[in-house]
């Protein structure tokens, strides 16, 4: 069908399969389906004007945010409501998934302790590291790429993950192995003839 847009496009494989959950909420808040057909109506006449809809990660939540704040600005303008739709508007706050400033500010802190482990590694187990953890190739072809053997890529691979784990734990005050020797140990001394 050449006569549709972009926008018709995503909005019909991206929007459209969620129509039954969006109508169920909308019932769920209004209590009326002739009304929750008209916020789900509506929340579609919004998200297909917007501008910059390629940008939406999550176009269901977007839908859903759309329908509850539509909800609650008929609410606000009602004469009456009722008890039962107030109370479902409050259990249903749709929580916002943007993680907080401390989250943020606390995720790269710990990215750059990472980071900085990393360039601390030998030469070749932060090249195998970097290529496995943060490219996602395979041991296989590591091995390629570099020119090792896949037994040489996964002891560079254990090294250097090992030293990263010691690292990041020194980083934050713990000690790694202290304890796994202790296990070890008998408990009680046994003699043997």
């Amino acid at each position: 069908m050449a006569w549709l847009r972009d926008i018709d496009k995503w909005f019909a494989e991206a929007v459209l399969p969620f129509a039954p959950t969006f109508r169920a909420y909308a019932r769920k808040l209004t209590n009326d389906p002739a009304d929750a057909e008209d916020l789900v109506q509506e929340a579609y006449a919004k998200v297909l004007g917007l501008p910059d809809w390629r940008r939406l990660e999550a176009p269901e939540r977007f839908v859903l945010t759309i329908i509850r704040n539509l909800a609650f600005e008929r609410f606000r303008r009602a004469k009456v409501v009722g008890i039962r739709q107030i109370g479902v508007l409050e259990m249903e706050a749709l929580p916002d998934p943007a993680p907080d400033a401390h989250a943020v500010a606390s995720a790269r802190e710990e990215l750059l302790r990472v980071l900085d482990a990393v360039d601390r590694l030998p030469e070749q187990c932060r090249r195998v590291v970097t290529l496995r953890k943060m490219e996602g190739l395979s041991p296989g072809q590591i091995a390629v790429r570099l020119g090792l053997s896949i037994s040489t890529v996964e002891k560079h691979l254990a090294k250097g993950l090992m030293l990263l784990t010691k690292s990041l734990a020194a980083s934050e005050g713990r000690r790694i192995g202290s304890r796994a020797s202790t296990w070890r140990k008998p408990a009680i001394k046994t003699e043997t003839r």
